[in-house]
């Protein structure tokens, strides 16, 4: 893994990962102990951010996704299929129960203009991007 070696870049950095454990943790008071938290990818394009987060055999019922104050919170749980539950486990490796995240996201994403899709058990979140308002004029008076 590179890290910059530049201290402005670093502390950069560090600021946006305590801002991410920060709202996770807030997000965590409201959520059972046992919560997981899925995996995801933030990633942006000239108009807009995309969210990926990967959930596995979460049915799109048991999701639940809101934007306030600049953080995404997605919280759900994930429960083993029903012709699946009378069978004795011998053995274990898939992720179940409630899950939450919560992600900060950049200043200039619209939480007012998103939309979700789950297909093959990833959740993608698309957030638009506000655009800077443009050159302003200055008229100088004589």
């Amino acid at each position: 893994m590179n890290r910059p070696t530049d201290p402005l870049t670093q502390m950069q950095a560090l600021r946006e990962r305590l801002r991410e454990a920060m709202a996770v943790e807030r997000h965590r008071r409201g959520v059972a102990a046992r919560a997981w938290q899925p995996p995801m990818d933030l990633r942006a394009t000239e108009d807009s951010y995309v969210i990926a987060l990967d959930l596995p055999g979460a049915a799109r019922e048991s999701i639940d996704a809101t934007a306030e104050d600049g953080i995404l919170r997605v919280r759900g749980e994930v429960t083993l299929p029903e012709d699946l539950r009378e069978l004795r486990r011998l053995r274990g490796e898939r992720t179940l129960g409630q899950f939450a995240r919560a992600i900060h996201l950049p200043s200039d994403a619209d939480t007012t203009n998103t939309r979700a899709t789950l297909a093959d058990g990833v959740l993608t979140i698309t957030a638009a991007r506000r655009r800077a308002t443009g050159r302003i004029t200055i008229d100088v008076e004589e």
